[in-house]
């Protein structure tokens, strides 16, 4: 009779730890799933969409945005956009941005 209640008691027993142990691993998952995203999300941080190389952040005229090293790909914020997009500003900024990759294709052509 006392081992009968015994085995019943640790029988609920090891459910609870069960339970618990179930929880925990849960949240261990849940803890490394976070992790994992949070470096994904980090790898692609100032990286270029196109090639996949290092973007440098730019300051020019007052504007900030993130221009590729490689492919000269340029990353403009909407706010950057909505200033660019007032007067003439986004067509001298862009003239400007071609006219520098002009210069930069001629040194390498002469290199």
């Amino acid at each position: 009779m006392y081992t009968d209640r015994l085995n019943g008691h640790s029988l609920a027993e090891e459910e609870y730890f069960h339970k618990k142990d179930r929880e925990l691993i849960e949240k261990m998952h849940e803890s490394e799933a976070k992790k994992q995203d949070l470096l994904a999300r980090t790898a692609h941080y100032h990286k270029c969409g196109c090639c996949g190389h290092d973007m440098k952040e730019t300051v020019h005229e007052d504007l900030q945005f993130l221009q590729c090293q490689q492919c000269e790909n340029v990353h403009v914020s909407i706010e950057m956009l909505e200033i660019l997009s007032q007067g003439k500003k986004l067509k001298t900024f862009l003239n400007e941005l071609q006219i520098k990759k002009e210069a930069d294709d001629e040194l390498k052509a002469s290199a």
